[in-house]
């Protein structure tokens, strides 16, 4: 992990990784550009890709570039890109994703009065290509949803904000290529409170291009996670039994989402939320 800085110089930093010139990443950046209520720095890390010449927010003095010469997955993107995190506190947002109105503000307020909790996300309703809702994830809201995080991501990634320190402490995002945040969420809950928000915070966009799907149930990532989930049952007092009951079922949803058509799950997860 790169040193961290001496003292933060903004608030938050926010970390955009792309791909792809796709043709949400404008609205992506216009709605971090937008946000008020806590100074900022945009870094968007261009993963093997190039700007589009004559990009009007490239200008803007929050926005960062960090190029990346050589694609080698998400994880590793990240990782890369929260070495250069000048801010008290990391935010992620996905390139097609939404930063709602007083997303930083918001989370900003909570983490300073919560000072025993390391990360906060909240709501992330989904959108259509075109940007209407259609459906959510459905996690609850809650204080401390640690107990949450040993059956399954609760936490969605393109709508939290953690602590830089804790980040740095925890070791960082490995670079994985998949399952990259529920591996740095389990190191985050062994420091502290993990926090979901009743408020919207981001719009998630569902489209068939994006590279979100379900994980190969026996990739060595996975296996990655299953330890990460046992050091939180241990922190959090749960008994072996206990978790070995958590894991099954984990462990089927895997299956399942890695076999089931992406429609099909989408279906599934939106009836559920109701």
């Amino acid at each position: 992990m790169a040193a961290e800085p001496a003292e933060p110089t903004v608030d938050v930093s926010l970390i955009i990784p792309t791909n792809s010139m796709h043709r949400w990443l404008d609205r992506a950046v216009t709605s971090v550009l937008d946000q008020t209520g806590a100074s900022f720095e945009l870094i968007l890390y261009l993963d093997g890709v190039e700007l589009t010449p004559g990009t009007e927010w490239a200008s803007d003095p929050r926005v960062r570039l960090v190029h990346g010469t050589n694609s080698q997955g998400v994880g590793h993107a990240l990782r890369e890109a929260c070495k250069h995190a000048r801010g008290e506190f990391i935010a992620r947002l996905d390139s097609d994703d939404v930063a709602l109105p007083g997303r930083f503000a918001r989370q900003v307020a909570y983490l300073r009065e919560h000072p025993d909790t390391v990360a906060v996300t909240g709501q992330a309703p989904w959108i259509d290509e075109d940007g209407a809702r259609i459906g959510a994830f459905g996690h609850a809201s809650g204080t401390d949803v640690r107990g949450k995080l040993l059956e399954q991501n609760v936490l969605v990634q393109s709508a939290i904000m953690f602590r830089a320190a804790d980040y740095r402490a925890a070791g960082g995002y490995k670079p994985l290529r998949q399952m990259e945040d529920y591996d740095l969420w389990l190191r985050l809950a062994l420091r502290g409170r993990m926090a979901v928000l009743d408020a919207d915070v981001v719009e998630y966009r569902i489209h068939p291009d994006q590279t979100s799907r379900g994980v190969h149930p026996r990739a060595s990532y996975v296996k990655t996670v299953y330890a990460g989930r046992k050091d939180l049952a241990l922190l959090l007092g749960k008994s072996a039994g206990s978790q070995l009951i958590r894991n099954t079922a984990f462990r089927a949803a895997l299956y399942m989402m890695y076999y089931l058509p992406p429609s099909l799950i989408r279906r599934i997860r939106t009836a559920a939320s109701r």
